[in-house]
């Protein structure tokens, strides 16, 4: 049997993503979240998944980047703009020394931040997003557990 809810504002589509990430995070899992450049990420998370999670009553933070911190606890952390060296091999022209200078830094954060996190990754070829959704399941920051979700339009 195929029940299926209607959340006032949320396109079916989104749905199972937005009832499988307020799982996982209530499990205090972490969870990376890939999909390709102005697929609404950003949007969608502002304006769809946080309300939802306020609406269940949890204390969330929205982190920009991996340069902005959280300055008191919260129950929910959601880091945009992650960077992970974990495939690097896929990518090209990034690992300028300036560019893994600053992922150093953002590793350092990312490690402080509790469990029940959402890491946004940004990949745009499909090889990419399969490779990160079939084989990343440890984060290269720290080792903690993920939960790997593509982020579709």
């Amino acid at each position: 049997s195929n029940v299926s809810f209607a959340v006032e504002g949320v396109p079916s589509i989104f749905f199972n993503l937005l009832s499988e990430i307020t799982e996982l995070l209530l499990e205090n899992k972490s969870i990376v979240l890939v999909g390709s450049s102005n697929s609404g990420k950003t949007y969608w998370i502002k304006n769809t998944l946080i309300p939802y999670l306020e609406s269940q009553g949890k204390e969330v933070r929205y982190l920009e980047d991996g340069d902005a911190k959280i300055t008191d606890s919260a129950d929910i952390v959601i880091c945009d703009e992650t960077e992970t060296l974990f495939d690097e091999d896929f990518l090209q022209d990034k690992n300028t020394e300036e560019y893994l200078n600053k992922v150093n830094r953002w590793y350092k954060n990312y490690s402080e931040l509790p469990a029940s996190t959402l890491f946004v990754v940004t990949r745009n070829e499909s090889d990419q997003i399969e490779n990160l959704l079939q084989n990343f399941n440890k984060a290269d920051w720290d080792g903690r557990d993920v939960v790997v979700l593509r982020f579709k339009k």
